[in-house]
């Protein structure tokens, strides 16, 4: 049944997850590498990473930067142009990971209103994006809770962006929000399921099966619920209960 469903929701079964695990995986998701040995296999398993997703967008800037300079029609630089800017954005967006997750941001904590948070984060995703979520804060959810905005936005985008990817449009997500005493629980759900034998292999630093993905969202939002005294699961992965869902609890 899906957890929009009712107001009545079943209760599903957990799938308790590590957020942390100590083996790394190869970043094309095929599967676990020995754990690290030292410094000098952590690093190169690192460029491997950067190289892997850093190569194709310097290739596109070098490419369309030959195009404005040799391109006559103004379209063709306009829009050679946008790729520049777009595969530069990639780059921040990528190096603004690693930062994160290199030097994780401490988190300050206040009262925020739930509904805030869940309202502002939709509004962080993109017009076609926003489109394609669903929201639900329950009643007894419907409160303050003590966190960083800035942070929990974060996390909480990295887990919808996640879960708009592992979905084809006009399919949508859910954001459901309900309380987990004496926490709040933030489920993020899609109707599909994660097809690995080890599931948990979705928490490990640098695994993706999507080539345009560093494989960092996972543990970041994992980092920043720690940070709140809480968690982030796997709590759900069949079609039969719904589907698969992320749930931060804080």
């Amino acid at each position: 049944m899906s957890p929009d469903a009712s107001s009545e929701r079943a209760p599903v079964p957990t799938l308790e997850v590590p957020s942390l695990p100590s083996e790394t995986e190869h970043a094309d998701g095929a599967g676990p590498l020995a754990p690290a040995g030292g410094q000098h296999d952590a690093l190169k398993h690192l460029t491997s990473v950067l190289t892997r997703h850093l190569a194709p967008l310097t290739n596109t800037i070098a490419r369309h930067a030959d195009g404005l300079v040799d391109a006559p029609d103004p379209q063709r630089r306009r829009e050679s142009a946008l790729d520049v800017l777009a595969a530069s954005s990639r780059i921040d967006d990528l190096l603004a990971a690693l930062r994160h997750y290199s030097r994780p941001t401490e988190a300050s904590p206040h009262p925020v209103p739930v509904p805030e948070v869940v309202a502002d984060t939709v509004a962080l995703l993109d017009d076609a994006a926003q489109a394609r979520v669903r929201t639900k804060v329950e009643p007894e959810a419907d409160g303050r809770i003590d966190a960083d905005p800035a942070l929990l936005h974060q996390a909480l985008l990295n887990l919808l962006t996640n879960a708009l990817d592992a979905t084809t449009a006009p399919e949508t997500v859910l954001l459901r929000v309900a309380r987990s005493t004496p926490q709040v629980a933030f489920e993020v759900w899609n109707d599909g399921e994660i097809a690995l034998d080890d599931p948990s292999a979705v928490f490990q630093p640098f695994y993706s099966t999507r080539p345009q993905h560093l494989g960092l969202g996972l543990p970041i939002a994992a980092d920043i619920a720690e940070q709140h005294g809480g968690a982030l699961r796997l709590s759900t992965n069949s079609t039969a209960d719904g589907g698969t869902c992320f749930t931060l609890q804080v």
